[in-house]
């Protein structure tokens, strides 16, 4: 056992895996949105969604991918949870493509010889049109195909030494369990069944296990590749829970079944489809159970959604605190509840604001109703995906109450709410946008970007300060005033830090590209400072003082 090449095999693993990681992410580059609108455009009903999932996963060679978009379009209400099972059982059938592809080709030609000209043409795209967005990433979709089959290679190389010393006799008596156990649990360590499945070829090509295993190692991986997303989903959302969950009873009841008629599958294979080849044998049984699977669920997919649905109860989705709590047949309710759920979502701007500049929390703490808002383990990316959902939610509800009748005065106040809202989502994206430039600032070894960061930091930290009390203060006589001093600092600190990027001794210590980042963060900063101070001069202000507010000489 000394003699195998334990790293070479690695390498080929390693190689296959980064491959089908380029392939997913060139794939995704070059045509997501048309991926996207396909998927809205073909769920409108259960077969359309089962084809769509079906083509989709071929082509991206992902099923967590089609999962995503699920996610997404799920939560967005664009198409029903019984037509994402559908794209769910579809994409299942999607993932035997890989088999196909490796079973028909990785085993039929030379691939070394066979890769050449996609590592030649890949390599030469990507250093040749560094620029040329689209050149690049159908350079990085070859290397990763190229990748994909020198894996193979080194994969099938290093087995053939196990095949001709290993006995796999010792498992004999175990029978195909073990071969399930293997697989299953390979698959969810390393989350790739197109990686098993191309490991059971090349076993299965050189000996080292018979048909009836390598079956049972291949119904094993199906299992495992919903692992993950079963364990990621159960910590998420309400529809992410419902589509990890239904995408894993799919997979347990599908396996289940095609290990308990694994022996009539393979008959079926090898005696009525009189298939000799055992390597495009095993990729066509892949493709039966999976078959069998979508036969087995498609008279069920509508009473499935339902119970997923019942399952999680829909309150899990929402991120307001007060909308879901009244009706928009209350119109003075319902507007004092969009109020209240102005302050949460300026609150939670402010708090995007102190994590881009890694501020203590309690310096960006703004008292509410019904329990804190600010989720202490919430990361920038799920905070600000957060006051995106939130905004959504408003609109909604907005939408709904602007049906009502409603008087000139609640006609004049949810305007103005509504606009709070835009402005809110304006200022976040604008944080967002720079947040990695400030990082880079603050991790710089350059003196002078140091200093600058240092410089919007206290900025920054004086600005929230000033947004968290007045938002706590209940002297509204105050506002119009304190609004209008905010105004004039944020201009102060814009001109000031542009004078420090000016001067000479500090403009020698950057080159052009440093000059060129700082100027574009202390721009979009002062636009995000003013939107937020739109947002509070909405929410604080009546109609009358906001309209003079627009006219003083700071706001314009």
């Amino acid at each position: 056992m000394e003699n195998i090449d334990i790293w070479k095999f690695l390498a080929g693993l390693g190689l296959f895996l980064f491959g089908m990681n380029q392939l997913e992410k060139a794939v995704k580059e070059l045509a997501g949105r048309r991926f996207k609108g396909f998927i809205r455009r073909h769920t409108k009903n259960k077969i359309k969604a089962i084809l769509g999932g079906t083509f989709i996963t071929a082509v991206l060679q992902s099923s967590s991918v089609v999962s995503l978009m699920l996610l997404a379009f799920v939560g967005a209400g664009v198409i029903s949870m019984q037509n994402a099972l559908g794209v769910i059982l579809g994409s299942n059938l999607g993932t035997t493509f890989t088999g196909w592809l490796v079973a028909t080709l990785g085993f039929k030609v030379d691939i070394e010889s066979f890769i050449m000209p996609f590592i030649a043409i890949g390599g030469l795209l990507v250093v040749l049109f560094p620029k040329r967005e689209r050149f690049v990433n159908t350079g990085f979709l070859t290397i990763g195909l190229a990748f994909l089959f020198l894996g193979l290679s080194y994969m099938k190389d290093s087995i053939t030494y196990l095949a001709e010393h290993f006995d796999v006799s010792v498992f004999v008596d175990y029978g195909p369990v073990v071969f399930l156990l293997v697989g299953f649990v390979f698959t969810a360590i390393i989350q790739s069944s197109s990686a098993t499945m191309v490991i059971t070829l090349s076993a299965l090509s050189t000996g080292i296990i018979n048909f009836h295993a390598a079956a049972a190692m291949v119904i094993g991986a199906d299992l495992g590749t919903t692992i993950t997303v079963l364990l990621g989903g159960l910590q998420g959302t309400a529809s992410k829970k419902r589509v990890a969950l239904g995408h894993f009873l799919f997979n347990l009841i599908t396996d289940v079944l095609a290990f308990l008629s694994m022996s009539l599958l393979i008959m079926f294979v090898t005696e009525v489809l009189g298939i000799r080849d055992e390597l495009i044998g095993l990729v066509v049984f892949h493709s039966c159970f999976n078959i069998l699977g979508i036969i087995v669920f498609y008279p069920f997919l509508g009473k499935f959604a339902k119970y997923l649905t019942g399952k999680y109860s829909s309150e899990d989705d929402r991120v307001g605190f007060f909308i879901h709590e009244t009706t928009v047949e209350v119109p003075e309710t319902a507007l004092e509840a969009l109020s209240n759920e102005t302050r949460l979502l300026t609150s939670l701007v402010i708090k995007l604001y102190s994590m881009a500049f890694m501020l203590q929390p309690d310096q960006a703490t703004v008292p509410m109703r019904n329990g804190d808002p600010l989720k202490a383990k919430e990361g920038f990316k799920d905070l600000y995906h957060r006051i995106k959902r939130l905004q959504g939610e408003m609109i909604n509800f907005y939408g709904d109450l602007q049906k009502q009748s409603l008087t000139e005065e609640e006609s004049s106040g949810l305007s103005m709410i509504i606009a709070a809202t835009n402005n809110a989502l304006y200022a976040a994206k604008d944080i967002k946008d720079i947040e990695a430039n400030l990082g880079n600032f603050r991790r710089s070894g350059n003196s002078t970007l140091t200093k600058l960061y240092g410089f919007l930091s206290n900025c920054g930290a004086a600005m929230i300060g000033s947004y968290v009390e007045m938002l706590n203060s209940q002297k509204h006589k105050l506002h119009f005033e304190g609004l209008g001093n905010l105004m004039i600092d944020i201009q102060k600190n814009y001109d000031n830090l542009l004078n420090m990027v000016y001067d000479r001794s500090n403009r020698k210590h950057l080159s052009e590209e440093q000059i060129a980042t700082v100027l574009n963060v202390n721009r979009q900063l002062y636009s995000s400072n003013r939107a937020i101070i739109l947002v509070l001069k909405d929410h604080l202000l009546n109609p009358g003082q906001a309209y003079e507010f627009e006219n003083i000489p700071a706001f314009r």
